[in-house]
């Protein structure tokens, strides 16, 4: 009888553990999002985030993002309302608890103006523009 017990036991404890095994080894675990927002209408200040996506949903987009980022082109003459960006977006590491990028967004003809926050506040921004093409992939992102 308690060889039967002790077979039980231990045959749950096989079972639990290669679950948990498999769960491990076949779950994403989330390591870069990307948030697309607009400003709302009636409340100035807050965000409405109208996209949320990650690196288990989409790695091609999050990839692409990363590079517009990585190509865009510093500039310094920059015609835009900067209280009224058309779009906001966050890049961050869930899995850390780290933002990696935090930036507003401005379509003009020739492509599109992002500034990036570069400290704590608005304050300091970093402006860089990017062409047509990356601006309509942006575009399409949230349409």
């Amino acid at each position: 009888m308690k060889k039967n017990i002790l077979y039980i036991i231990i045959t749950a404890l096989l079972f639990f553990s290669g679950g948990f095994l498999i769960g491990k080894m076949t779950s994403e675990t989330i390591t870069r999002e990307i948030k697309i927002g607009v400003e709302n209408g009636e409340n100035s200040g807050q965000v409405d985030y109208k996209k949320i996506i990650t690196d288990a949903q989409n790695q091609v987009i999050i990839d692409n993002i990363m590079m517009i980022y990585l190509q865009s082109i510093p500039t310094e003459n920059t015609e835009i309302n900067m209280n009224r960006p058309d779009l906001f977006i966050e890049m961050s590491s869930p899995k850390q608890s780290t933002g990696l990028i935090d930036s507003k967004v401005w379509f003009t003809d020739e492509g599109a103006i992002i500034g990036n926050r570069a400290s704590e506040s608005w304050e300091n921004v970093e402006y860089r523009s990017i062409n047509q093409a990356a601006a309509d992939y942006i575009k399409n992102l949230i349409e």
